[in-house]
């Protein structure tokens, strides 16, 4: 902060944002808009984004642990997701939708895709008999609202449509994927 000892201007200096893997993942799930820029920007996050995800695959793995094939398929899927995810938001950004930070590179958006898998964490839980599904369902829910944020942040939407546009197309990828998957696959009925 700059001293004025008349009090006439008040010029705060902006905070700075915590930088471990713990605050970031919790700042994101908690719709800390700054998170999301801060993580784009940073290209140390990497392995952070990478721990992340892989522990969000093993959360899936562990919540669906009742039959091996699929929980192995499931973590497979959180990684194949999060690629989708990114890759789609990366190749709409610029070509269906008018960012002004249409030149995001691909790894930024790799970044803030990968940091809202903090929510699925808690698909670990799954396993809980009655609720699992419950929480399965509830973590994939704050899962897609943290992504929408994101992304509405670091593109600079003017709204959420064109997030939501992304999410849908990256959910219809990763639908078809996971049907091949799980029932081509996988032969699950």
């Amino acid at each position: 902060m700059t001293y004025d000892p008349e009090g006439t201007v008040f010029n705060p200096e902006p905070p700075t944002v915590p930088r471990d893997l713990l605050s970031r993942a919790l700042n994101a799930a908690l719709l800390n808009r700054v998170t999301f820029r801060d993580v784009s920007d940073d290209v140390g996050g990497n392995v952070q984004v990478y721990g992340l995800v892989g522990a969000a695959a093993v959360a899936s793995a562990i919540g669906s642990i009742g039959d091996p094939g699929i929980a192995i398929a499931n973590a497979v899927l959180v990684v194949a997701g999060w690629l989708i995810y990114a890759h789609v938001a990366s190749l709409m950004r610029g070509v269906l939708f008018d960012s002004i930070h249409a030149d995001a590179s691909r790894e930024g958006m790799i970044r803030v895709v990968g940091i809202a898998y903090g929510p699925t964490l808690l698909r670990a839980f799954a396993i809980i008999p009655v609720i699992g599904g419950v929480i399965w369902l509830l973590s994939t829910i704050w899962f897609l609202v943290v992504v929408a944020v994101g992304l509405k942040t670091t593109l600079a939407f003017d709204n959420y449509w064109p997030a939501i546009g992304i999410i849908v197309v990256g959910a219809l990828v990763n639908g078809v994927l996971s049907y091949i998957v799980f029932y081509m696959v996988l032969g699950v009925r």
